[in-house]
């Protein structure tokens, strides 16, 4: 049975399943459970004999397909602000770990993110959170730990994976192995607490990207180790588009999906710099001698601190370093050329 109230622009509607609120176009869903429902799904992609399958998984009682492969890394992607429809950014995380022969799990909860209900999107981003939560605990007895599960996310969806890193803290006293935030959204998450925003305590290991920082994009360092690209405020593919903020915001997940194919097929790195804040960056106080690392999907998961990075104006973004770059962990300051650091020299000198 469903009754629906509707008072100028509010629209209430009582039924068996939840209490929703509407605001508008924009829908606010309380009580809703995490099973048989379209605001939030849960699309599996795995790849056999070069095609792409999709499954469908109720999170209470996910089914995984006979030919799925364990062995095989799984990533979770949550989107951000938008769905995927107009999300360019996360579909192209997606996509990308789908063609390299990825087990993926998208998080689709584009009725509860569409444009232009960033306010609401934001207080569902609690529910999604449960609703993934749920889905991890239900995979366990399939054979699939958290622990050997890479979520990433972008914007509202970093969050998301957030709060669900931290609920499964505190229900299973574990979490994610790793968490990648892409430009973790900035407006409503300035000054809330650690609960309820990405952090460092979420994961094993948090790596977050900042490209566009202060305006869609989160300023403060909230990872174990967090990359500042090109300042982490505007990007260079960016400045002779017509909104260069939201560009930049995007690029966080075009730069993270050309690290994948170049962990699988070989290219350029993303060479970043350790520096101790981003004032000393823009004075052009960094050491250049300082700690070097990989950012991206090879991000050593060691790496502790701040880091910045410049890249290209173009696709492939990364400049990259030749192994002869480095001297005890360092950089030698002897060499100059640009060209691609090697997997073993990263992970033992960078």
């Amino acid at each position: 049975m469903l009754v629906c109230v509707s008072v100028v622009l509010l629209y209430i509607c009582i039924c068996a399943d939840a209490f929703q609120l509407h605001f508008g176009e924009c829908p606010v869903y309380f009580y809703e459970r995490c099973t048989h429902t379209e605001s939030v799904k849960f699309v599996l992609s795995t790849k056999t004999n070069n095609e792409t399958e999709f499954f469908i998984l109720d999170p209470l009682n996910p089914e995984l397909p006979k030919h799925f492969n364990r062995l095989i890394p799984l990533k979770i992607v949550v989107h951000g602000y938008g769905g995927l429809d107009i999300d360019f950014s996360t579909a192209t995380v997606i996509e990308t770990y789908e063609e390299v022969g990825y087990n993926v799990i998208t998080v689709d909860w584009q009725p509860l993110a569409q444009v232009p209900c960033y306010a609401t999107a934001y207080m569902k981003t609690w529910h999604v959170a449960q609703c993934l939560s749920i889905l991890v605990v239900s995979l366990m007895p399939l054979g699939i730990n958290p622990k050997l599960i890479h979520v990433v996310g972008f914007s509202l969806g970093a969050h998301v994976s957030g709060l669900a890193g931290n609920n499964l803290q505190k229900v299973l006293g574990k979490s994610f192995y790793r968490i990648t935030g892409l430009d973790p959204a900035l407006p409503f998450f300035a000054t809330l607490s650690n609960d309820w925003k990405l952090d460092k305590t979420d994961a094993d290991f948090v790596d977050v990207i900042h490209t566009s920082s202060g305006t869609f994009g989160k300023l403060e360092a909230t990872g174990h180790v967090d990359f500042y690209v090109n300042g982490g405020v505007l990007q260079p593919a960016c400045l002779s588009k017509k909104y260069p903020p939201l560009c930049s915001h995007i690029m966080a997940g075009l730069y993270f999906a050309e690290s994948i194919k170049s962990s699988v097929y070989g290219g350029k790195s993303f060479i970043a710099r350790q520096c101790e804040n981003i004032v000393h960056y823009f004075l052009g106080l960094c050491d250049d001698t300082q700690k070097l690392t990989v950012m991206g999907e090879n991000a050593y998961y060691l790496t502790r601190g701040t880091f910045f990075l410049e890249t290209n104006d173009k696709a492939p973004y990364a400049l990259g370093f030749k192994s002869s770059y480095f001297k005890n962990g360092r950089l030698n300051p002897n060499k100059t050329s640009t060209d691609n650091c090697s997997k073993n020299d990263v992970n033992t000198l960078c």
